[in-house]
């Protein structure tokens, strides 16, 4: 079996994006400023027990090291990323929480694993920027066990409280042609209606347990009291489904 998949192309970019934006682990995101952390990490609590999970597009591997420091985390956690470099700033993080971690460099689209291998996969953030989106969740589909469970989150389109706020200074940047300027790296990056996300999943055979929004952002300022704030003002106001984030947790059939 070929173990490539169209994103292989962009691996190059991937690499200099770990490179310059993932250098060295940092400190994990506070609960409280950090919506993305704070459900992504206690969503995957609530499927635990489990004895295995793979964190497909693991980046940094900070969301594997807030899943370690759980009661009962799965006793083998495998972290998989296209970037060789953004790996290595994850066994750095490992190594410094005291974690055992097993790496793999893959693209999400053709995961060089066995059928049935994980309890649990979680990706976060990363079918986004995949060029073959459904081909990425027929993997994680199929490297899950019977009865296994996915936890997934990505961009969504219906992010209608953040649109509304963040309008005037989207409106000014538009007009005097500064969209784009601040990115360091350039890279694949779409959004998903929360219904064409479930469709999505739904489409690998897995069935759709869970579905949620979350997390609200205010561009521009990343003052800790305003990200608090929209950190608050989400929590308080969920569940609903406007947020900047959709999750969903799906099982695989026994």
């Amino acid at each position: 079996m070929s173990w490539n998949g169209p994103s292989d192309s962009l691996r190059d970019i991937y690499e200099h994006r770990g490179a310059i934006e993932y250098a060295a682990p940092g400190a994990l995101p506070h609960p409280r400023l950090s919506r993305k952390f704070e459900r992504m990490v206690a969503l995957v609590a609530e499927t635990l027990p489990a004895e295995s999970l793979l964190d497909a597009g693991c980046g940094d591997g900070r969301f594997l090291a807030g899943i370690a420091r759980l009661p009962n985390r799965p006793g083998r956690l495998v972290g998989a990323d296209i970037s060789q470099r953004i790996l290595e700033t994850a066994g750095q993080w490992s190594q410094r929480d005291g974690f055992e971690l097993e790496l793999v460099r893959a693209n999400i689209e053709a995961l060089p694993i066995p059928d049935a291998s994980f309890d649990r996969v979680l990706c976060v953030q990363a079918i986004e920027h995949l060029l073959d989106p459904q081909a990425g969740l027929a993997e994680m589909a199929r490297v899950l066990r019977p009865g296994g469970k996915l936890v997934l989150s990505t961009d969504s389109a219906r992010n209608l409280v953040s649109r509304a706020i963040n309008a005037p200074r989207t409106m000014a940047v538009r007009l005097v042609g500064l969209r784009g300027r601040r990115l360091k790296v350039h890279f694949p990056h779409r959004a998903f209606h929360p219904d064409e996300i479930v469709r999505m999943v739904e489409e690998t055979g897995l069935a759709v347990e869970h579905r949620e929004t979350f997390a609200f952002h205010v561009d521009g300022l990343s003052i800790p009291a305003v990200t608090r704030l929209a950190a608050a003002v989400d929590r308080a106001f969920s569940p609903h489904s406007v947020g900047d984030i959709v999750a969903v947790v799906a099982s695989k059939n026994p």
